[in-house]
């Protein structure tokens, strides 16, 4: 590993995102000046070392959740912000709808940029940000002069998510009663699109981030598609049984159980399928209303919110996963499911890194059927359920964070390069794709 230092980029990140991976690679590169967060433990040894000899039955799920806010960072680079965190916290659990909620982490926020900047951002030469968490940061930067601007938009821009949920909405009356669309004033909205204004380039997991930043007007050649990346090693498939023969097929969901991540279409394919078919779980904080959920309980089981030291488990009871999302970024779990051998179906909406036909299939936004013929296809033919598992496990170095790693330290330091040059080139990054 290289701990030469050769350039400084700061990340300001809230949040845990794909487990520090931003600061993590760039750290491990030499690349990382200081890394801005939240509720980190990591830099706080002797606070880390009484919490784990903590007996686990006494351990509550808060200090559980914040024992895994760590990584193999170097700790002298970490500035964390305990009080913004738990502040955070205490007001999200008493958000009443997602209105309110989006208010909330607006404000947060622009409290965090303003903590970033009382410390101060010395030796800065580029600020990387993630979309609505970025404004005033972007601001220091074009004020001060010769510090470059990145910003990572993690999901497709807020306006197109309102546009399709507003739909969805439409289509599934009273299905997720605490989902609040305003379509005069968002403050994330707001925010987000200023700071597409001041970034000097914007990320995304995949073409359909970015094809919704082109259509909402931002440059093209501001826009960079890097796929993302996870641990490889945490997803090893080399134990993974398949499908009995005469069982029904397993079929994992994982993530919000709502609208967005378009539950209702699996349920209602699932519905059509029967549990002699299939057996399903669905994994992840339930949105949807309890008489909802009544309904479709004979051929679903609804988790809840599982631990992340769970979902290992769980991917490997599957033989499918399936995420037929309205509107993503580029979704991990997604990646988690291949790199353990599992076939996925998924949608374009989803951001995904499957290959159709391949090692899975994407199939159309808002069709049940779609979803249903497919998942019935893996069950009538085992050989090709065992061809998308071999394909899946054959392709797995695609998906992992070396390769994320090399393409996001190739962006920045194509940036580091063009701090001082003119803008005369139709791209003057060097890096559109």
């Amino acid at each position: 590993m290289n701990r030469q230092r050769k350039d400084h980029v700061h990340v300001a990140m809230l949040g845990a995102r794909m487990h520090y991976a931003v600061p993590l690679l760039l750290d491990k590169r030499g690349m990382l000046g200081r890394f801005y967060t939240d509720n980190y433990i990591g830099n706080k040894p002797w606070l880390e070392k009484c919490l784990r000899a903590i007996p686990a039955r006494l351990k509550s799920r808060a200090i559980n959740r914040w024992l895994g806010r760590t990584a193999e960072i170097d700790a002298s680079r970490v500035v964390s912000f305990e009080t913004l965190g738990f502040r955070t916290w205490w007001r999200r659990k008493r958000a009443k709808d997602t209105g309110m909620l989006r208010t909330l982490f607006a404000e947060e926020n622009r409290h965090f940029n303003q903590c970033i900047l009382r410390h101060g951002i010395n030796g800065a030469r580029v600020i990387f940000g993630f979309n609505g968490a970025a404004l005033e940061l972007f601001r220091f930067a074009k004020s001060a002069g010769g510090i470059a601007t990145v910003l990572e938009q993690t999901i497709v821009p807020a306006e197109i998510q309102r546009q399709l949920l507003v739909e969805e909405v439409k289509r599934w009356p009273g299905w997720q009663p605490g989902l609040k669309l305003d379509a005069d004033r968002d403050p994330l909205r707001e925010r987000e699109q200023s700071e597409w204004q001041l970034a000097d380039i914007v990320i995304g997991g995949s073409q359909f981030v970015k094809d919704g930043l082109m259509k909402l007007g931002l440059d093209a050649k501001k826009c960079v598609v890097i796929p993302y990346g996870i641990n490889l090693k945490q997803f090893d498939a080399s134990h993974k049984k398949l499908k009995d023969k005469d069982g029904p097929l397993r079929v994992l969901f994982a993530g919000e159980v709502g609208l967005r991540k378009g539950a209702p279409y699996l349920l209602e394919a699932l519905e059509s399928l029967g549990p002699k078919a299939v057996e399903a779980r669905l994994a992840g904080y339930i949105a949807l209303a309890p008489q909802v959920l009544a309904r479709y309980r004979h051929v679903a089981r609804f988790l809840g919110p599982v631990p992340r030291t769970k979902m290992k488990e769980l991917i490997d009871w599957a033989d499918v996963f399936v995420l037929p999302s309205i509107c993503e970024g580029s979704a991990t779990v997604i990646y988690e499911a291949l790199a353990s051998g599992i076939p996925a179906i998924a949608t374009p909406n989803t951001g995904s890194v499957i290959r159709d036909g391949i090692d899975g299939y994407i199939v159309p936004i808002r069709d049940s059927n779609a979803i249903a013929q497919t998942l019935h296809r893996y069950c009538t033919q085992p050989e090709l359920l065992l061809s998308h598992h071999e394909a899946a496990l054959a392709g797995r170095q695609r998906l992992g964070l070396e390769r994320y790693g090399t393409d996001l330290a190739h962006t920045l330091e194509c940036v580091l390069t063009s701090i001082h040059t003119s803008e005369s080139s139709q791209d003057p990054w060097g890096i559109a794709k």
